[in-house]
This record gives C-alpha cells, sequence and structure tokens, in this order.
C-alpha cells in the first residue's frame, strides 16, 4: 500500500438549475371573469353612490335578471336607492323594514329566494302589481348587521339557478367590502380635514399672537423706555447728592441732607422702581424674542467655533447666580483622547446656540432647590456632540413633558411669581433649536431632577479651527462707505436725536448731554431735516426712533439726512416695534438697532462704538459694530 495520499478530487461544480418556465396568464373568462372584473371596480369606489352604480350593473349581467336593485338600511326603513331594470321599480322609495322583502332579508340575515312572488306572504302583492316582477332573489350585504340588499327580479315565474343565487351572494360579499372601504375612506378624508382644518386653526391663532405680541410690545415700551430714562437721571443725582453730603458732613453716613438732595427712603423708592421696570423689561425682551422668532426674519449663521470653550464661558457666567441660589453648578468634559474624544469645533451658529444653552442652565438654577446641584456635560455623539444640562429640582411628571415647551406654561408657579421667570424661556428653546435643525429633548423623574440635552453637529478638528475667540458671536460689520463724495467737515460729539414722544425726547437729550455730547432734538421727519439744515455744527451721529410723524421713517431719514450732507452718516435706529417687515428694513441698512425698552448703558456704549469708528470728519475709518443689543434680531435674541 503506497504510503502515499490519494489526491483529492474535488466535486464537480453542479450546473445552474433550469429558470422554471413563467406561469403563464390566466384570464378569466364567463361569470368568474365578470366577477374578478366586479372586485377590481369595486376597489376604486370612494362613495357610496359608485359603489351602487358599479353594483346594479354586474349583479344583472351575472344573473341575467330583468331588472336589480339596491337598497339601503335607513333605520327603520328600507330605502330603494338605485335600480336597473326593464321597468320602473320603487327607485327613490322608503318603506318599513317589516312591509317589504328586502326588510325581511337584512332582519333575518339571510337570502330570499322565490319562483313565484304571489304564493309568498312575505311580499306585499299589491305594491308589486304595477311592476313586470314575477320571481326574485333577495341577498343581504354583510350578513353579520346587514346594512343592505341586492335584488334581482324576473318577468316569468320560474325557480333561480343554485349558481345565480351563488353569485349574487358573492356580489353582497364584494359589496359588503366596498362599503367597509368607503366608510373607512370617508372616515379618514374627515380625519384629515380635521386634522387640516385644526392647523389652519392654530396657524391662524400662532399669527394673531405674534400680531398681538407685537403690538403690544411696542405699545408698553414707550412709557417704559421713559421711565427708564428718568430713573437713570434719578438714580445718578441720588448717587451724586449722597457723595456731596458725605463729603460735607466728614463722611458721616446719617447725615442729614441738604439742598432737597435725596435721603435714605429716595433711595429706596428709586432702587424699587428700578427693580419694577426691570421686570416689565425683562417680559417685553421675552416677548420681543417670540415674535421674531415666529416671524421668520431670524437667519442662522453657521460658524466654526470652539465648543467646550463656550460651554465653559456660559457655566462660568450663570455661576454668579448660582451661588446665590445656593445651587452648585459644576461642568463635565467630554473624553479629550481615545475613540469617544471630543469633537471641539461646533458647526452651527453660535448665537442662537449660546442662547438656547444660556434658556437652560438659567431654568435649571431656578427650579433646583437651594442645596441642590446642576451639572453640565458634553459627550461625542457620532459626528455631533451631546450637550446635556442635569439637575437635582423638582423634575417634571410624565403627563406633563410635552408641554413645558409651551409659552407661558410654568408647572410650580401657579400665582405667575415673575422672580420664577416667565414661562416663555423653553418655547424660545423650541423655535431656536427648530431653527438650527435640532431638538431640544427631556427625560424628568418627580422629586428627582431633569435633564435637558441639545444634540450640536460638529466638524473634526482638522477640518478647520475654531474661531477667533476675539471675534464676537454672530456680528455684522458696519458696511464701508468709500464711494461717496468727499464730506463735509463735522462734529462727531454733536448727535442729532430724533423722537416724537415729548417725555422720552426730553429725557433722552437730557441723559445724552449728561454723557458730554451736544445734542440736536426733533420732533420727526421734517423737523430733523429742518434743524440739519440750521445746525451750525453737523452732527456725527443720528439717533432716531424707527416711527415717525411725517413722510419719512427714522432709517429713511438717516438715508436721506446722509444725502443732505453728501456723505455716510452713521445712525442707531431706536424701536419697540417687532413687526417683522420694520425689523428687515431697519436692520438691513447697515445702522446699529436697539429695541426698547433698554438701559441707557447701552444706548451709550452704542455712541461710543459707532463713533469709534469715525473719524474727526466724519469720515469712517473702519468697519463699525453691530453689537448684542443692536444687531437686529439675533443680536436681539442675545441680550
Amino acid at each position: 500500500m503506497s504510503s502515499e495520499a490519494a489526491p483529492v478530487r474535488s466535486a464537480p461544480i453542479p450546473a445552474a438549475p433550469v429558470a422554471p418556465a413563467p406561469f403563464p396568464p390566466v384570464t378569466f373568462t364567463g361569470p368568474v371573469g365578470d366577477l374578478v372584473d366586479l372586485v377590481q371596480a369595486l376597489s376604486f369606489c370612494r362613495d357610496v353612490p359608485s359603489v351602487m352604480a358599479v353594483v346594479r350593473m354586474a349583479a344583472r349581467a351575472l344573473s341575467g335578471a330583468d331588472g336589480v336593485t339596491f337598497v339601503l338600511r335607513d333605520g327603520d326603513l328600507c330605502h330603494y336607492a338605485d335600480e336597473d331594470a326593464i321597468g320602473p321599480l320603487w327607485k327613490g322609495r322608503r318603506f318599513p323594514l317589516s312591509t317589504c322583502i328586502s326588510g325581511w332579508v337584512m332582519l333575518n340575515r339571510q337570502p330570499a329566494v322565490i319562483a313565484d312572488i304571489y304564493q309568498d306572504d312575505r311580499i306585499p302583492h299589491d305594491a308589486y302589481r304595477p311592476t313586470f316582477v314575477k320571481s326574485l332573489v333577495m341577498v343581504p350585504v354583510r350578513a353579520d348587521e346587514p346594512v343592505a340588499a341586492i335584488g334581482a327580479y324576473w318577468a316569468t315565474v320560474r325557480m333561480p339557478k343554485a349558481e345565480e343565487v351563488a353569485l349574487l351572494q358573492a356580489v353582497a360579499h364584494s359589496t359588503a367590502v366596498a362599503l367597509t372601504n368607503v366608510q373607512l375612506y370617508e372616515s379618514l378624508r374627515a380625519a384629515v380635514a380635521e386634522s387640516q382644518a385644526r392647523a389652519d386653526e392654530a396657524e391662524r391663532a400662532n399669527r394673531a399672537k405674534s400680531v398681538f405680541l407685537a403690538a403690544i410690545s411696542h405699545d408698553l415700551r414707550q412709557p417704559l423706555q421713559t421711565m427708564r430714562l428718568y430713573h437713570n437721571m434719578l438714580s445718578e443725582r441720588a448717587a451724586n447728592g449722597r457723595a456731596a453730603v458725605a463729603a460735607g458732613a466728614g463722611g458721616l453716613p446719617n447725615a442729614a441732607p441738604a439742598n432737597g438732595l435725596a435721603t435714605a427712603l429716595d433711595r429706596k423708592l428709586i432702587g424699587g422702581m428700578g427693580e419694577a421696570l426691570s421686570a416689565g423689561e425683562e417680559l417685553l425682551r421675552a416677548l420681543l424674542d417670540v415674535s421674531v422668532l415666529d416671524a421668520g426674519t431670524v437667519a442662522v449663521n453657521a460658524q466654526r467655533f470652539g465648543l467646550e470653550a463656550m460651554v465653559a464661558g456660559l457655566v462660568s457666567a450663570v455661576r454668579g447666580d448660582a451661588e446665590k441660589a445656593g445651587v452648585d453648578i459644576r461642568l463635565r468634559t467630554a473624553a479629550k483622547t481615545g475613540p469617544q474624544a471630543a469633537l471641539e469645533v461646533a458647526d452651527t451658529d453660535p448665537v442662537l446656540l449660546k442662547c438656547v444653552l444660556r434658556n437652560l442652565l438659567t431654568n435649571a438654577i431656578r427650579y433646583t432647590g437651594r442645596g441642590g446641584r446642576v451639572l453640565v456635560s458634553t459627550r461625542r455623539r457620532g459626528r455631533s456632540m451631546l450637550v446635556q444640562v442635569w439637575d437635582t429640582g423638582v423634575g417634571i411628571a410624565a403627563d406633563q413633558l410635552g408641554t413645558v415647551f409651551e409659552d407661558f406654561v410654568q408647572l410650580n408657579n401657579p400665582e405667575r411669581d415673575r422672580t420664577k421667570g416667565l414661562g416663555l424661556g423653553l418655547g424660545i428653546v423650541r423655535r431656536m433649536a427648530r431653527l438650527l435643525g435640532t431638538s431640544v429633548t427631556v427625560r424628568s423623574r418627580p422629586g428627582r431632577g431633569s435633564v435637558f440635552s441639545v444634540l450640536v453637529p460638529c466638524a473634526p478638528a482638522a477640518a478647520g479651527a475654531a474661531a477667533d475667540p476675539a471675534a464676537p458671536d454672530g456680528l455684522l460689520p458696519f458696511p464701508r462707505d468709500g464711494q461717496r463724495p468727499a464730506q463735509r467737515a463735522s462734529d462727531p460729539r454733536t448727535i442729532l436725536a430724533v423722537e416724537d414722544d415729548a417725555l422720552q425726547r426730553l429725557a433722552l437729550g437730557a441723559i445724552i448731554e449728561s454723557w458730554g455730547y451736544r445734542v440736536i432734538t426733533a420732533a420727526g421727519s421734517d423737523d430733523a431735516l429742518a434743524a440739519m439744515r440750521d445746525a451750525v455744527r453737523l452732527p456725527g451721529l443720528v439717533i432716531s426712533d424707527f416711527r415717525l410723524p411725517g413722510p419719512l421713517n427714522g432709517v429713511q431719514l438717516v438715508a436721506r439726512l446722509g444725502n443732505e450732507v453728501r456723505r455716510h452718516l452713521p445712525g442707531i435706529i431706536v424701536t419697540g416695534d417687532t413687526d417683522p417687515a420694520r425689523i428687515q428694513e431697519a436692520s438691513a441698512t447697515g445702522c446699529a438697532l436697539i429695541h426698547k425698552p433698554y438701559l441707557p448703558e447701552v444706548l451709550r456704549a452704542a455712541i461710543e462704538e459707532v463713533l469709534r469708528g469715525v473719524d474727526g470728519g466724519g469720515g469712517q475709518t473702519g468697519d463699525g459694530p453691530m453689537g448684542d443689543q443692536m444687531g437686529g434680531p439675533a443680536g436681539a435674541l442675545d441680550a
């Protein structure tokens, strides 16, 4: 026996199986083919009249009858709704169920086969005598709970064949399915119509709400802004007076005031006024955010920036509020190395994202009791980063999770205590998240706390460097103006202030003068044009309300005044108007935009920032600002 192994023979490759011949198409003929055609025709029916029209023709063809009728049950009546016959029957008429053979069929849930109608006591003979009918077959539609009946009639006395009865029953079964489909289709159509009506109603209500918010916020801003300006001047006088009294009395804190200076009670009242004004301004700022977001005027400006640096900055910014509330706030960042290393470069709108996260942090601190904790974490989720805000607060019941993002909903503030917020924060968060193409989700356990999560799209660090931290988020440059004609000399320290409200105009002029500027005031566009022509020094800046008496609004007035002096004239538009078209018009001109009510220091900062870009001759030396309080809708949201 040889020691060599026998060669291994591979198994032969089997031949490919022979594909079976295609099954020959089958064409149904005769009664079966007619029945197949009936079923197909009924599948396209979407209402009862079309079902009846198909059935009466098919039933007569299949049975060979001299006439066919379609009877609908209408409560306690039989409604002879349709017919196809050699002579008239009872189309359109109604009879009690107990007096006709179709009623007997539906009540007894079984067919009736009658060779000679005049030999059957179930037939109302007097009703049949005017007709051609001598024999019939009547079958119920939907045997368990009949809703209709189909009758076939012959003009001669004959015993209907078994196959004729079977075909009629098959027609009845197909009709039952078709009627069920019609009912479902009508229910679906009604549900869709109702859903659309509700959606339309919700849209109308949403538009009406936006219009209402815009109108009421504008009307309330005017008196609030006037009060804020006067309050600021009172505060400064009280502070200056207190310093003067202390100096004159050798620094004694309880020295009596002199020359009508403010007392301790006066200062307390002024402080209370400031707190009340701040509460009102907070409400109006939230209303502005809601109306601007609903108006669709906020454009997403996606940029690449350092996500974790932003989150860390926000945590630092709210740490003081957390300490006042007795809440411990901490930040836990994602891993720096390994498969789950953080994607540090976010790719989204930094202004909107900052607003979303700031609202979530403020909300967590507000609803976490003293001694509680708030944890902000970041972790990688694929090509995105998940930012989560955890708290050990009161929590949210499962049946209320869907309502927390609705406007003015505050689950733990039935008394509407304004120190607990307005109930608009999470509604604003949801709107901003939608603009960013993401969503905010929440999980919660009552008594244990909540976690809000935001998924932020990111880019690998190598794909692009983080944004310059010195560059302000989402700010737009003031447009250059090198193509204009030669400019006349003007005084940058002279400001033209245009305000139609007399009290506010007086306060505005006084407070700007207190900052060391010269002020020319005007009540409207015509007054402003006249004041410009008569001015000894041409103003270097125009501050104007948007709505003005006369033919021009504030934006148009700034442009017209620039034409008058043949140079670019910087402008700051002050408005309480939240109408989307107005906001777009104002923010698209290159003018700075401030929304009423505003703090006086916001206006002062805006003036200084704008004038820093203007040289002594009134020319613009560089790109001016569009700061957080001045940059249109996005800036207002970040305020």
